[in-house]
């Protein structure tokens, strides 16, 4: 049976306390991955926080009934891999390139964007794949890799459950400490991938310009896109 996430108390939740872990901080110059629509019915831009919700993200801030929220918006990005096994190998020569792409922050990017239906279409809406660096250092409270939803009494289901209860956690969270830039947690479909959920905090943090914007019907991507979706059972269309 799955774990159920009870509702936020904030009267449990702890305070930020020097010398705890419950905040990672993310130094300027770490590249954040994220895909955004450029077309279709509602298009945006690399650097768009959307304001209106709350839809279907798991962490949206924006308070019900759905709609627009000045001052509420919100931006969904995978962190780099952080130093790994991996990332070892690589420096003895040892890493697979095509391995690392298939289980690394574009992967976990493009299955998260394209989990409703398992159905990665790479023309429809102008899907594009954005990297770019933060400008500042960001202040993210981490669901993943610290006991911060332990001790503020929640549990795993905050990152793999029934997503609008985790807008609830949201909510409270952004409520709570409105001084932090967003959150850190772990993908429900790439367990080691790095989530960053941004808040509005977190829009001075982002450059005026990206690394780069690759569109996904680009050739260059085709291989590891293909890659990508016989691993983890996806159609591509």
């Amino acid at each position: 049976m799955s774990e159920l996430l009870p509702r936020p108390d904030r009267s449990r939740f702890p305070e930020l306390v020097a010398g705890e872990t419950w905040v990672r901080e993310i130094p300027a110059g770490t590249m954040l991955t994220r895909i955004y629509r450029a077309g279709g019915a509602h298009p945006v831009e690399w650097h768009t926080f959307r304001e209106y919700g709350p839809l279907d993200g798991r962490f949206d801030p924006q308070p019900e009934p759905i709609g627009e929220h000045p001052g509420a918006g919100v931006l969904y990005t995978v962190l780099e891999s952080r130093l790994s096994d991996a990332g070892q190998r690589e420096r003895h020569g040892e890493a697979d390139p095509l391995e690392e792409a298939v289980s690394g922050p574009f992967a976990a990017a493009l299955l998260e964007v394209f989990q409703a239906q398992r159905m990665i279409r790479r023309s429809a809406g102008t899907p594009v794949l954005a990297l770019f660096e933060v400008a500042r250092s960001l202040h993210l409270l981490d669901l993943a890799d610290s006991d911060w939803v332990a001790v503020a009494h929640g549990n795993g289901a905050i990152s793999a459950g029934d997503r609008s209860r985790s807008r609830e956690w949201a909510r409270a969270i952004r409520a709570h400490y409105p001084e932090i830039d967003g959150l850190v947690s772990a993908s429900s479909l790439v367990p080691s991938a790095r989530l960053a959920t941004l808040w509005e905090p977190a829009r001075s943090a982002i450059p005026e310009h990206p690394l780069a914007l690759i569109p996904l019907e680009r050739d260059e991507l085709t291989g590891v896109i293909d890659a990508i979706a016989d691993r983890y059972g996806y159609i591509l269309v």
